[in-house]
């Protein structure tokens, strides 16, 4: 399934900003055609036209038969991808292929209206749209259905798409063989299956195969904690995403595999618990890891406050914080070697984070759309940055390269508004295009004056020359969590010098205490506190 976390190749079409060209080959020119309030962009190829992507304001669209006199044939992967406007789109008649997610999260869409030309659909076309109620099929289509609301191939036997937006309870037939994911980002509160069904069961309105060892699909709007049966191995990729009724997860002994992006993206998830028993996965504070905590693998989204992420830790999984909409800081130790595609996707209200010397790549997309993001330090020990892994953060102002850069992916700084302040620390490093592209202040990039490389310019911008970079972390990040009855506070090792103050009262004149020396912990300084039942606060003082 292509969503958010995996769309990368179209993320530049998918937005309208610019084109995007496959690695030595020519680019693909784009064109423009205005609709009532907006812009669609399409390509052409033997005589016909493709749209690729949407941007505007419109309500209401209806995408053209023809365009300068050509077909209009098909609708690419992600083309309206987050469109917060759009309540309903009449697909041209001679439109034959719809891409997958090619309406991906367009929140205010309530119905489609698909011709007998389209053929050719491809996963979960209209993923996440939860006020889509409708979807209109022609009924001389003669390779596709609308059958009690959903999308069917002909035979019924492949539920492609159910419409976000219907609530209640859904049955599959006994026919059904394949349902895919068209159930996630549904508001459903119950999926049944006819006992008939030869592949599907299932109980307490969760869908499971027929042996019920996999399960397959939650539905979204069903609200409340959920314990995992006890004859379930296999958790299956995406089971839970999107899911906004989840508020915990506890997963028991048997659970040996589960898929990627399981809990992704589930607003109100507050908890995973594992049994202790179970040989392959653990939870530690509410938070899913493998057995041996190596591999940090989801965060719940709606787990608010700051984390340090524990020492054992060497890799932070594919969206393993992504969406998670209170989190604030994070503090990741030396340990950690990898940060995943999306590992912090939309982390909205994420104002710091202290990334630790170990770590060598950060993944495409892991810090996308962080908009409250103000400054990032990526340490000498990173070599590799991917495609996009600081797009849209409005709110960052300066970067810091460390000295073992090598690459810096496409895109990677691109629509950061804010960004003023740039300082490479090393020689200058590979670029994928456009590295800091749709920047509104950036007009200087420093290097430090020792190091190779650097020309007059870099990415099209002007370079200068520098003693050093500047230190943009005076201060370590705080972390703080929930022990049992305890409150750990902790910052990294490599922190020196630094004491532990805290008041329980922030109203002026604020009196600050020393609170104890801190032990040390893996690679943190850590002070243990007792919950006493008033609020306190903390600060460093060096």
């Amino acid at each position: 399934m292509k969503t958010k976390r995996n769309f990368i190749q179209t993320w530049l079409l998918a937005t309208g900003l610019c084109l995007l060209a496959a690695v030595a080959a020519p680019a693909q020119q784009v064109f423009q055609y205005a609709t009532g309030a907006g812009t669609l962009y399409y390509t052409t190829n033997n005589g016909a036209a493709a749209i690729q992507s949407y941007s505007g304001s419109d309500t209401s669209l209806a995408i053209p038969n023809t365009i300068t006199g050509l077909p209009v044939t098909s609708i690419g992967s992600a083309a309206f991808y987050q469109n917060f406007t759009l309540t309903s789109v009449s697909i041209g008649t001679n439109v034959a292929a719809l891409a997958d997610n090619a309406f991906f999260y367009c929140p205010a869409l309530a119905g489609v209206s698909i011709p007998a030309s389209v053929t050719n659909i491809g996963l979960a076309p209209f993923v996440d749209c939860k006020s889509l109620t409708v979807i209109a099929l022609a009924t001389n289509n003669p390779d596709f259905v609308s059958t009690n609301q959903a999308l069917y191939n002909k035979a019924r036997t492949s539920l492609i798409q159910f419409p976000g937006g219907v609530t209640g309870s859904y049955n599959l037939t006994a026919a059904v063989t394949n349902v895919g994911e068209a159930f996630v980002g549904a508001t459903l509160t119950a999926i049944t299956a006819d006992p008939a069904n030869a592949y599907y069961y299932s109980t307490n309105g969760v869908l499971f195969d027929k042996s019920r060892t996999y399960l397959v699909a939650y539905p979204g709007g069903l609200v409340g904690g959920y314990l995992v049966p006890t004859n379930v191995t296999v958790i299956v990729s995406a089971a839970f995403e999107y899911s906004a009724g989840i508020t915990n997860v506890s997963i028991g002994t048997n659970v040996v595999s589960i898929g990627s992006f399981a809990f992704y993206d589930c607003a109100n998830l507050l908890a995973i618990t594992v049994n202790p028993t179970n040989k392959f996965y653990s939870s530690v504070n509410s938070v899913l890891f493998d057995k041996h905590q190596t591999n940090l693998i989801q965060y719940p989204a709606g787990l608010a406050g700051s984390y340090i992420v524990p020492g054992t830790v060497t890799n932070i999984l594919d969206g393993a914080f992504g969406d998670a909409a209170g989190l604030v800081s994070v503090v990741v130790p030396d340990s950690v070697r990898t940060l995943g595609v999306q590992a912090f996707y939309s982390c909205q209200s994420l104002v710091s984070i202290s990334l630790g010397n170990g770590l060598t790549s950060i993944g495409q997309q892991a810090f996308n759309e962080c908009t409250t993001l103000t400054d990032i330090a990526i340490p000498n020990s990173v070599t590799n940055i991917g495609s996009y892994a600081f797009y849209y953060c409005p709110g960052l102002q300066s970067v810091t390269f460390g000295a073992g850069l090598k690459s810096l992916g496409q895109e990677a700084f691109g629509a950061c508004q804010s960004l003023s302040y740039v300082c490479f620390s090393g020689n200058q490093p590979a670029d994928g295009g456009s590295v800091f592209y749709f920047d509104t202040a950036l007009t200087q990039i420093l290097y430090v004056s020792s190091t190779v490389g650097w020309g007059a310019s870099y990415d099209g911008i002007l370079t200068a020359p520098c003693p050093s970079c500047g230190n943009l972390v005076a201060s370590p990040t705080l972390g703080i969590l929930r022990s049992g009855t305890n409150v750990v506070v902790g910052w990294p090792v490599t922190a020196t010098g630094f004491t532990l103050l805290s008041t329980t009262n922030l109203t002026p004149p604020v009196v600050w205490n020393t609170d104890a020396p801190p032990a040390i912990y893996s690679s943190y300084f850590v002070v243990t506190n007792p919950i006493i039942g008033t609020k306190k606060f903390y600060r460093l003082k060096q």
